[in-house]
C-alpha cells in the first residue's frame, strides 16, 4: 500500500510564541558556538585576539575598493584632462584716453517759472507736464467774464467822451465866429476852448482806461515766453492766482525749459579737477540712453568746491553739441567721461595685466623655457581699462592674465 501524500509531507514549522522570543542566530551548533565567542570577544575586561589573516586581507581588498571607487567617482569631474591654458593677451598700439568723470543732471541753458499779471481764477490749464511748446502758445486762460464786462463798460466811457469833444469842439467854433462878428466878448472864446480842451483830455482819459482794461483782459490767456518744454504745473483748474507785482511773487502757475540749448551740470572730484579745462571733449551718458552717447564741451567751471558727505567736488557745465540732442528732456540723470589727455599711437595691454610687489610694477609673459617670467614696466595713461606701456613691452608681446 502506497503512502499517503499527507505521510510524506513534511512536518509544519508553527512560529508560536516561544519560537519567537528565542534570539536569532542564538541556536545550536556553529551558530551558538559563534555567539559564544563573540560574547566572549566583546565582553569587558576580555583581551581580543587578534583577527585571522584571511580578514586582515579581506579589510584591505575594502578598503582599496572604496579608494576606486572614490577615484572613479573624481575622475569624471576632473575630466582626466590636463588643467586648461592661462589666459593671456597681446600688447596691441592704439589711441588711448585719460578720462575724467562728472556726475551729474541734464539741465535747460533757460528756465523760467510762469506767473499771472492779473488775480482771478483759473479756468483751463492747456498744457502738461512734458508737453514741448511754442513761443506765445496759450498755457493757462483765467476767468474773463469780469474784465469783458469792465472793457465794455470803458468803450462806452470812450464814446461818451468822443461825442462830448465833438460838442465842444463845435461850440468852440460858433464862439470863434461870434467873437469874429462882435456878438460875443473874447472871454466867451476863452471859456469855450477851455471847455474843448477838457473834452480832448477826458477823451484821452478813457481811452486810456480801456486800453489798459484790454491788456488786463489779454493777461487772462497767459502765452509762453519761449519755445521749450513744461516742467512743472503745480496748479489746477479752479484754483485762485494773484498776480505778481513788485512787492509779491504771485502764484506760480508753471515752469518751462528752453531745450534748444542744454547742458550737463556735473560733479567732478578735487583730485581730478585740476585735468580738466574749458573747450575739452566729453562723451555724455544717460540712464535713460544707454546705449546712445552725446558729444558735448566742457563750458565752465565753477572757481568754488562744495562739501558733500566730506568730500570735496567742482562744479562743471558742459554744453551738448550733439545734433540729437533734442532727445534729452531735462533732470535726465548723467555721466560725462571728459577727455584730458589723449596718445595716439600708445601699447597697451588691459590693465588687469599689471601685478604690483611694493614700489615695483611689472607684468608675466610665457616663456618656453622657463615657462613664465617677469618684466618690470612703466606706464603711462590709464583708461580705465587698459594702461599705457611706456617701457617694458613691444607691440606684440604677449602677457598673462591673472
Amino acid at each position: 500500500m502506497e503512502p499517503s501524500r499527507a505521510a510524506s509531507r513534511p512536518p509544519l514549522r508553527v512560529r508560536g510564541a516561544a519560537h519567537r522570543r528565542r534570539p536569532t542566530g542564538l541556536g545550536t551548533g556553529r551558530a551558538a558556538a559563534g555567539a559564544r565567542q563573540a560574547a566572549v570577544q566583546y565582553a569587558p575586561g576580555v583581551r581580543r585576539p587578534p583577527p585571522p589573516k584571511a580578514a586582515v586581507r579581506f579589510a584591505r581588498a575594502r578598503v582599496a575598493a572604496r579608494a576606486l571607487a572614490a577615484l572613479l567617482a573624481f575622475s569624471p569631474a576632473c575630466g582626466g584632462e590636463p588643467p586648461p591654458a592661462p589666459a593671456t593677451a597681446r600688447a596691441e598700439r592704439g589711441r588711448i584716453e585719460r578720462v575724467v568723470v562728472a556726475t551729474g543732471t541734464i539741465e535747460p541753458a533757460k528756465e523760467v517759472e510762469v506767473r499771472p499779471r492779473i488775480a482771478g481764477i483759473v479756468e483751463r490749464i492747456l498744457v502738461r507736464e512734458g508737453d514741448a511748446v511754442e513761443k506765445g502758445q496759450v498755457l493757462v486762460e483765467i476767468e474773463r467774464d469780469l474784465l469783458e464786462a469792465q472793457v465794455l463798460e470803458a468803450r462806452a466811457a470812450r464814446d461818451e467822451a468822443r461825442i462830448a469833444q465833438r460838442f465842444a469842439a463845435s461850440e468852440l467854433e460858433r464862439a470863434r465866429r461870434l467873437v469874429e462878428s462882435k456878438a460875443r466878448s473874447a472871454q466867451h472864446l476863452e471859456d469855450m476852448q477851455a471847455r474843448f480842451d477838457g473834452a480832448v483830455a477826458r477823451v484821452a482819459k478813457a481811452e486810456a482806461a480801456l486800453q489798459n482794461l484790454e491788456t488786463q483782459l489779454s493777461y487772462a490767456r497767459v502765452v509762453s515766453p519761449l519755445a521749450g518744454r513744461v516742467l512743472d504745473v503745480p496748479i489746477e483748474e479752479g484754483s485762485a492766482v494773484a498776480p505778481v507785482t513788485a512787492v509779491t511773487g504771485g502764484s506760480l502757475l508753471l515752469s518751462l525749459a528752453a531745450t534748444d540749448a542744454l547742458h550737463l551740470e556735473g560733479l567732478v572730484d578735487e583730485n581730478e579737477i585740476a585735468r580738466v579745462a574749458v573747450g575739452q571733449p566729453a562723451r555724455i551718458r544717460t540712464e535713460a540712453f544707454a546705449d546712445r552717447v552725446f558729444e558735448g564741451r566742457v563750458r565752465e567751471i565753477k572757481p568754488v568746491g562744495e562739501r558733500v558727505q566730506n568730500v570735496t567736488y567742482f562744479r562743471v557745465e558742459i554744453d551738448v553739441t550733439d545734433p540729437d540732442q533734442e532727445r534729452l528732456q531735462p533732470r535726465m540723470s548723467g555721466d560725462a567721461d571728459i577727455v584730458t589727455e589723449v596718445v595716439e599711437d600708445a601699447v597697451a595691454v588691459p590693465e588687469t595685466a599689471l601685478r604690483y610687489r611694493g614700489d615695483e610694477i611689472f607684468v608675466v609673459c610665457p616663456d618656453g623655457a622657463a615657462g613664465a617670467v617677469e618684466r618690470p614696466v612703466r606706464i603711462g595713461i590709464v583708461d580705465g581699462s587698459h594702461v599705457q606701456i611706456l617701457d617694458g613691452l613691444a607691440a606684440g608681446d604677449t602677457v598673462l592674465l591673472p
